[in-house]
């Protein structure tokens, strides 16, 4: 629609090409969002996490996870929960290794706490810090 309307004010250079780069954006965005959705997927046996991004596919097993957290925050003026995943490359735990992932419903697109459910089933532990 920003692209009809930047057609439309053709009359106005500026604002025209304001609204095509600002159409042309939500393309990008709406494509990218189609192509890694979903972005976590849970397998259970063996126990694994797949973590879809723009650059790649990582898988990590139960043993390279080092956390996972449930948490609920205020944005806006209402809670919105969100999925962090704390993965090492070795297994092993130390700071430098360690790579945060953080999910939001729209990146999982399914209910938080349906995913959480499905990760515990797969054997992994979630602490849940909601407030």
């Amino acid at each position: 629609m920003l692209l009809v309307a930047a057609w439309l004010a053709a009359p106005d250079r500026a604002g025209a090409v304001m609204m095509a780069v600002a159409g042309v954006l939500l393309l990008g965005v709406g494509g990218y969002a189609l192509a890694i959705r979903p972005r976590l997927v849970v397998d259970s046996n063996p126990p694994r996490l797949t973590v879809r991004t723009i650059t790649g596919t990582r898988t990590h097993d139960r043993a390279q996870v080092a956390r996972i957290r449930l948490l609920s925050m205020r944005r806006i003026g209402r809670r919105v929960g969100q999925l962090e995943i704390e993965t090492t490359v070795d297994g092993q735990s130390s700071d430098a290794d360690t790579h945060l992932t953080v999910f939001g419903r729209w990146d999982l697109g399914a209910d938080l706490i349906d995913v959480v459910d499905e990760l515990r089933r797969a054997g992994f532990v979630v602490e849940d810090v909601r407030d």
